[in-house]
């Protein structure tokens, strides 16, 4: 049986998840990137929207990353992960305060 407590087991599962979608997500939006880009002739406008998704691609794929080593940080219960973890979930809950107010 696993001897953590029930709230790291949680947090644990939840940035694992979250790491898991950001990845994913960034590795899609630069795989349609590439097909978009070789779909379509490139002009500045488009190329310019194109270098925007590549770079939201790329920051996702970080943050996928930081999710998981923050994961796998909590789970090993390391002092670290809690600090990366906190700023990690504020930096989160500023993104979604943003896109609320811009709907």
């Amino acid at each position: 049986m696993i001897d953590k407590p029930t709230g790291v087991l949680i947090v644990t599962i939840l940035f694992a998840i979250g790491g898991i979608l950001s990845i994913l997500g960034g590795v899609g939006i630069l795989f349609a990137q590439l097909f978009i880009g070789s779909m379509v002739g490139i002009s500045e406008y488009i190329y310019s929207g194109m270098a925007i998704y590549g770079a939201i691609g790329v920051i996702l794929l970080i943050v996928g990353i930081i999710g998981l080593a923050v994961a796998y940080g909590i789970w090993n219960m390391k002092r670290w992960a809690k600090t990366v973890g906190i700023i990690l979930a504020v930096i989160s809950l500023i993104n979604f305060s943003i896109e609320t107010l811009w709907e």
